[in-house]
């Protein structure tokens, strides 16, 4: 160590104090999480169980324009029908526990110019949510959970009937954006036998995707001949800051934007890896759910749910190691997830 003259730099020991005690820390509150908007958590009271997905045929059924069949002539015997039964699937869920956890050892947590326990619970309940979040978006994003009728690739010609190119590459005339809903919309509104409105589907994107959307010519042209425009460029009103451009609801359907970020290289590289866990070009147009929380054996149209056990539903311990002089923190988490009612959903690739 150099000797040097004393100065208004080198007088004292330095501390966090100076700062006001100022730390930068980036953990994310759980309720941010677009997930809980378009996926329904289920708490369930055991790790593993069954639902039934019910058939939706025979409450549509009706094979005589002049439903002859269910005339009943006074004098006469009511009609009785002997297939008027409705198939149903019985499906399963399995719930896998999860630990999230780290160790603080005594004189860091007593010296520490911040609460280091808070600081690790919010940073493990936040890598919890990633994984909720990157599983529910893996199981929504394989298009073998869906019916084939219910994927559509932009990249292939006549994927969407009267629809020209992906959405990015949309204008005024072409109306790709507002074909693809009103196709996938109709889709859904038959295959569901008119059970889920058009209202109740919201569409599910990341951040890279809307703001490709957003610059489109479809969405920039409705934009410039509409009275909004001002709104538009402060990104306030119909147009929040969290849309990336986009309005809050497009051709009618609420607009929900998927930001969370996984770091998919290990610790210690230089130049760390990070990506969207819903990739770029694809859309999700899901059933909105209407109760924030559903009820295990309730009736759900939610597409896609997660059955989490009670008594592990992100749960924060702390174990004091005397003799070790240790904390050990963890958050435990135990869930499931299922593509509970497929029908109602719709995924879209390469729409930029």
């Amino acid at each position: 160590m150099t000797f040097v003259l004393p100065g208004p730099h080198n007088v004292y020991v330095p501390n966090a104090k100076s700062s006001g005690n100022l730390f930068v820390d980036f953990s994310r509150n759980i309720n941010d999480f677009a997930c809980l908007r378009y996926c329904q958590p289920v708490p369930v009271q055991q790790t593993v169980g069954i639902w039934y997905q019910m058939g939706l045929d025979e409450r549509a059924r009706l094979t005589d324009n002049d439903a002859a069949k269910f005339l009943w002539a006074d004098g006469t015997p009511r009609p009785t029908e002997q297939d008027n039964s409705e198939y149903f699937e019985e499906l399963s869920f399995r719930c896998m526990r999860r630990s999230y956890s780290s160790t603080i050892g005594k004189m860091t947590s007593e010296q520490s110019a911040w609460d280091e326990r808070d600081r690790r619970s919010r940073m493990l309940a936040q890598q919890a949510m990633t994984v909720r979040t990157n599983a529910i978006v893996n199981m929504m994003i394989t298009s073998g959970n869906y019916a084939t009728s219910h994927v559509a690739d932009l990249n292939v010609s006549g994927s969407i009937p009267g629809a020209t190119g992906n959405w990015a590459a949309s204008t005024s005339s072409r109306l790709t954006i507002r074909r693809s809903l009103n196709y996938i919309k109709n889709q859904i509104t038959l295959d569901t036998r008119a059970a889920v409105n058009s209202d109740d589907l919201v569409l599910v994107m990341s951040p890279d995707t809307a703001e490709q959307i957003a610059v489109s010519q479809e969405i920039v042209n409705l934009i410039t001949y509409n009275i909004g425009g001002l709104q538009y460029l402060r990104a306030d009103g119909e147009f929040p800051k969290d849309t990336y451009g986009l309005p809050h609801r497009l051709y009618n359907t609420e607009v929900i934007i998927e930001k969370t970020v996984k770091v998919t290289s290990q610790r210690g590289l230089l130049t760390p890896t990070a990506q969207y866990v819903l990739p770029i070009g694809t859309v999700i147009v899901c059933h909105r759910p209407q109760a924030l929380e559903g009820v295990e054996g309730g009736r759900s149209f939610s597409t896609a749910s997660i059955h989490i056990y009670r008594n592990d539903d992100l749960a924060v311990e702390t174990d004091e190691v005397r003799w070790d002089r240790l904390t050990n923190i963890a958050v435990t988490d135990n869930f499931d997830v299922n593509m509970t009612a497929p029908v109602t959903g719709f995924l879209l690739e390469n729409v930029c």
